[in-house]
């Protein structure tokens, strides 16, 4: 059984307007935010063989701080293709995956990972706010990963986390 793990990067500072998108740094609160989400990763004993992370600064620095507390740290790549992607881009990246992964991480951006969540489970989310983890399960094989088969096991918030 395969788990796709997707998560939103953690919230972004705004202070410095002279900053392009892409090199915005994570704010106060997304640090803490992202430290929360690992502590709630480590508590559960969820894992990962390979996480894809958009190259942007928010992106890396919440991949930082989340896979911080794993041992050991999984293989984590940049790949741009996820900055801003689209759900059908980010479809095409998951299935090609190598089906030896069984748990993969994707970090990026709203509104990908919003739309790809509801379109692989059919699900119809609000919202999913910065440094919401989501877990999709129910398939196989990485190819399959838009059969319409796949079950939204779970969506964490930072909110949820505050009450963990």
């Amino acid at each position: 059984m395969k788990n796709l793990f997707l998560l939103r990067h953690a919230k972004s500072s705004w202070d410095n307007a002279a900053l392009g998108d892409f090199d915005r740094p994570l704010s106060k609160r997304g640090i803490s935010n992202a430290i929360q989400l690992s502590e709630y990763i480590q508590k559960h004993s969820i894992s990962f063989n390979l996480v894809l992370s958009s190259p942007s600064e928010r992106t890396q620095s919440t991949l930082d701080l989340v896979l911080s507390s794993l041992d050991p740290i999984p293989t984590s790549n940049l790949k741009e293709c996820i900055y801003h992607a689209s759900a059908s881009s980010l479809i095409q990246l998951i299935t090609e995956q190598d089906d030896e992964i069984n748990n993969l991480l994707i970090i990026g951006h709203n509104p990908g990972l919003h739309t790809l969540t509801e379109t692989l489970t059919n699900e119809s989310i609000v919202k999913f706010p910065t440094c919401a983890f989501a877990k999709i399960t129910n398939f196989n094989h990485w190819k399959d990963v838009d059969a319409g088969i796949l079950t939204l096991e779970s969506v964490i918030t930072p909110k949820e986390l505050n009450h963990d």
